[in-house]
């Protein structure tokens, strides 16, 4: 199945639409109870103070540590150094921290989204949900001295969770998720006067068009 076979059959479940329907509310109605501190929140997980989305920044963490214990599990598999096996359990640990909060501000950034990419949005949590379970599952079984049932688990959730990664990829570079929108809009370079200071009123919006004067094209409003 090719790449936007993919997407589109994700579009076309109905599911998906259902489910969003009843959490995303959930999710708005949570921050809009806590008034004023639910929205500064809101922003935090947002991003706002970052200058950009801070659920990409936060994914890194669970990407990367994962990535490292597969890397000492396989190294350790070949070598038979068991301090390599004890390094990977610490980054499924790490791992499994980072994607705590890669899920709240993922979730939050997902409320506000609609369409298909709503649709996608909910997949690719739904799916690093999975790899999440999968390796917190191959934690327990590495602790309990079930390295080889533990390793196997951990591979699935690496497949799972690449497979979160690559629609992560397609929320940001299709459907622009996160992406400043303004900066490709070109801004104008000479400033253009549309009335003098003394018309506008402190408190007052006026309507005027560039180029005109401001008796000519406006509404007052209050």
């Amino acid at each position: 199945m090719g790449n936007e076979a993919l997407i589109k059959a994700v579009e076309q479940q109905e599911v998906f639409d259902q489910l969003s329907d009843q959490i995303q509310p959930l999710i708005r109605d949570s921050f809009s109870a806590a008034g004023p501190a639910g929205r500064e929140v809101k922003n935090i997980l947002h991003g706002t103070w970052l200058g950009h989305p801070l659920h990409p920044v936060l994914t890194d963490v669970p990407l990367g540590a994962w990535t490292a214990a597969f890397a000492l599990d396989a190294i350790e598999s070949i070598s038979g150094r068991k301090e390599l096996g004890a390094g990977a359990d610490v980054a499924i640990a790490v791992g499994l921290v980072g994607a705590a909060g890669a899920a709240v501000t993922g979730l939050t950034d997902w409320s506000e989204t609609n369409g298909r990419a709503r649709k996608v949005g909910l997949l690719h949590g739904m799916l690093n949900a999975g790899a999440t379970a999968l390796y917190t599952t191959s934690l327990v079984l590495r602790r309990k001295n079930k390295r080889n049932a533990g390793l196997g688990f951990a591979m699935l959730g690496y497949a799972v969770s690449s497979a979160a990664a690559y629609l992560g990829g397609h929320l940001v570079f299709a459907e622009q998720v996160g992406v400043n929108h303004a900066v490709a809009q070109e801004m104008t370079k000479e400033f253009v006067p549309v009335m003098a200071d003394a018309e506008l009123a402190e408190g007052e919006m006026k309507r005027v068009d560039a180029g005109r004067s401001s008796g000519a094209s406006g509404a007052l409003r209050r």
